[in-house]
């Protein structure tokens, strides 16, 4: 993914605050893979760093991109979020992110963009848990299926070997379960 792409994305969903993360934003070609999409993002504080909060449809991702070091990326799968709240003060505000027993919280964030924030990884995050759930329905369901025709065609074997199917009886039965 290009820089350019990450800009436009992050045009398209509205963000509007990148105050202090210019570097976090440029490293985001190398951060991102190509199939994610940004949903919002912002700049905020995690302890004492200027951080760049980006969400994806997949992912929560934390960028710090030190004056003196490289860069550090710490990430919450949106399946792993279990919960976010958010306060607003006067001017700025905070969001919390709960991942298991870990809590991160991101200070410093302009006041509207907390509440949006918030909104858009509880959002982001029931909707990729949703694909989550139905591709496990599909797989569990393929698999029943495969045990439901595996089940058919010996019940058919059976009835070869006690000779109430002929042979072609039988395999034109299995063929069909199996739709070849």
């Amino acid at each position: 993914m290009n820089l350019e792409t990450i800009q436009q994305q992050m045009i398209d969903a509205n963000v509007n605050d990148l105050f202090g993360t210019k570097k976090e934003v440029k490293a985001l070609p190398d951060i991102l893979s190509d199939d994610e999409v940004i949903q919002y993002a912002t700049s905020g504080f995690i302890g004492n760093s200027t951080v760049l909060v980006v969400l994806t449809q997949k992912r929560v991702i934390f960028i710090d991109k030190g004056l003196l070091y490289g860069i550090k990326s710490t990430e919450i799968p949106l399946d792993m979020v279990n919960g976010v709240s958010y306060e607003k003060g006067l001017v700025q505000g905070k969001v919390s992110v709960v991942n298991g027993a870990v809590t991160t919280e991101i200070t410093n964030i302009a006041k509207d963009n907390a509440s949006t924030l918030s909104a858009k990884i509880k959002e982001t995050a029931e909707s990729y848990k949703e694909v989550l759930r139905n591709n496990r329905n599909i797989n569990n369901t393929s698999i029943d299926n495969i045990d439901n025709d595996i089940d058919q065609i010996r019940k058919f074997k059976s009835l070869l070997d006690d000779g109430i199917l002929t042979k072609d009886e039988f395999e034109a039965k299995k063929k069909q379960i199996l739709g070849i």
